[in-house]
Parts: structure tokens; sequence; C-alpha cells
């Protein structure tokens, strides 16, 4: 008898531990965060957030709010790219940290509701595979402006989104854009930054951010090409970020400089990530981009001082 109830413990153990790890393998999580939806003066709203994000001790390092004058996905739409401490921390832990090394805050007016998001820290904690918990970052910025509801998919593990890829034959995190090589980081850095505050290819400067203690720096960028829509941020949102709640987080592209080399996220990954539910076919889909990834490719490599060869495409 003694035997006997010594496995049906065991057994007991055993379902409660599989029952919880397939709880743990099922957590779903989602690209963007909504803090808030008012109704009020959009101005108002951004002059809130930014102070609600520096009494937080957020470190503002740029503010893009796009050029919606030709595409008009949003009646207006302000960004503000944060970091702190602890996030560069966090970010100087894994190769290619620097991309996660800043979170984005958007202020999106749409009809007569201003929506105030941010793209959520532990989304971007397994999407760029960061070897660190994002989970203080996301409750900091939680704390700070809101937290409402997450949106953005249906919503991807931890599992999934560490080994993403839209479909078969499409880019993971670690196949990004190459753009250009230098003799070294320093030259690398000194060169992009001249070439993107020059502004040209439709490629403009943002921000520029050193990862402490890494051969990594960052750099925010704007599209903004009359010459080919593809390179245009307000064109490719208005194809992608057609849903209710916005995805205005997404903004801006980065480039980074990693060691000598420089290299971007390539955009079947970066925008499949951060809208996987969108559709392969039809109005509103990765097929009327078709030809945007290899556009923007060559944009940013020429926007860096490099090119690439068009057998590539």
């Amino acid at each position: 008898m003694k035997l006997l109830g010594k496995l049906l413990r065991i057994v007991a153990v055993s379902i409660l531990l599989v029952g919880s790890g397939s709880a743990l393998a099922a957590k779903l999580y989602k690209p963007f965060v909504l803090a808030s939806e008012v109704k009020g003066d959009f101005h108002a709203v951004v002059d809130q957030t930014e102070a609600a994000l520096k009494q937080a001790g957020f470190q503002i390092v740029g503010v893009y709010s796009p050029d919606l004058s030709k595409f008009q996905p949003y009646q207006a739409a302000t960004i503000f790219i944060v970091t702190n401490p602890t996030l560069l921390a966090d970010a100087a832990k894994t190769p290619r940290g620097g991309y996660g090394a800043v979170m984005r805050v958007s202020v999106t007016q749409t009809n007569d509701q201003v929506q105030v998001a941010y793209v959520n820290p532990v989304y971007v904690q397994y999407a760029y595979r960061m070897k660190a918990d994002l989970d203080p970052i996301k409750a900091e910025l939680a704390k700070a402006l809101g937290d409402k509801e997450s949106f953005g998919a249906q919503g991807l593990s931890a599992d999934k989104l560490l080994h993403y890829h839209y479909t078969f034959g499409m880019e993971y995190f670690d196949e990004p854009y190459h753009l250009n090589d230098f003799s070294s980081h320093d030259k690398a850095v000194s060169k992009v930054r001249e070439l993107l505050k020059a502004g040209t290819h439709g490629i403009h400067f943002l921000y520029e951010l050193n990862v402490p203690g890494t051969d990594q720096t960052v750099f925010g960028v704007s599209m903004d090409s009359r010459e080919d829509r593809n390179v245009n941020d307000a064109y490719q949102m208005s194809v992608v970020d057609f849903r209710k709640l916005k995805g205005t987080a997404y903004l801006p592209y980065q480039i980074l400089v990693k060691g000598r080399k420089v290299e971007a996220l390539n955009m079947r990954f970066r925008m499949a990530v951060f809208f996987p539910d969108l559709s392969m076919m039809g109005d509103h889909s990765f097929m009327t981009l078709m030809s945007a990834p290899a556009a923007l490719h060559r944009a940013l490599a020429k926007a860096a001082g490099g090119s690439v060869s068009e057998s590539l495409f």
C-alpha cells in the first residue's frame, strides 16, 4: 500500500508538472501595448507623454514625427525613442543587443482618438534573442504610461519568437542586410553618421546610441523617399497598419554598426515579426510590399556608403 501511494503521488506530481509546462509554453506575447486611448488635443498628449517618460527616468534619445503629406495612415504621429541604464546594460549582454537598446513609444491621432502605445519589451526580448529579462522595462513603461491591453497579433510563444520567420524562405533575426564594411568601428560610426546626416537616398539620421562596453552603435533612421514609395515610412505603414489600434511604434528603422560591419534587420523579418498576422495576399498584405525589402536594402546600403549586388535580388 505504501508503494502504491508513493506511485500515485509521483503520477500526480508528473501531471502537475506537465500541466505547468504546457501553461508556460502556451503563454503568448503581442508586439504592442496600448497605454491609453483618449479624446483630446494631440499635441497636449505628446507633451504629457514626454513628461511622463522623463519623470520615470527614461532618456529620450530621439523623437520622430513621420512626414504624412503624401501617404496618410494617421492624422498625426510622434514616436519617442527611449532608453535607460537598465535597458542599456541588458542590451550589452547580447551580440546584436543594440537593436533592443531602445524602446519606442508612439502617440497617434486617428479620427477623434489619440492613442498612446509602445512596443512590448518582452516581445522584443524574445524576437531579438536578448539574453536578458525585459519584463522590468515593461513594468516601468506601464507605470509611467499605462497598460490597457496588448495588441498587434493573435500572439506568439517565446519559442516561436526566438525562432521566428514568416514562412519558408523568409529570413530569421540572424540574417540581416549587409550594408558596408570599414577598417574599424570608429571609422564605421563616423562615416555612417556623416552620410545619414547628409540625408541621401531618402534615408535620414534620427538618433545615435552607443551600447556601453560593446562594439555596437545603433542608429535610428527615417525614410521619406519621393522617388520610391517602398522607401517611405508613411507608405509602408499605410499598407500594414490599417487596424483600429495602431502599431506606429514599429517606427523608426535601425542601422547597427557591429564592430567594423554595418547591418540592418531584413525587412522580411522586421516587418513580419511586428505584424505577424498580416496575410500574404490582398490589399493590406506583404504581397503589396513585395518589392520593398530589396528596395530598402539598396537604399540603406547606399545611405551607409555601400552598395548591393543586383545578383542578390
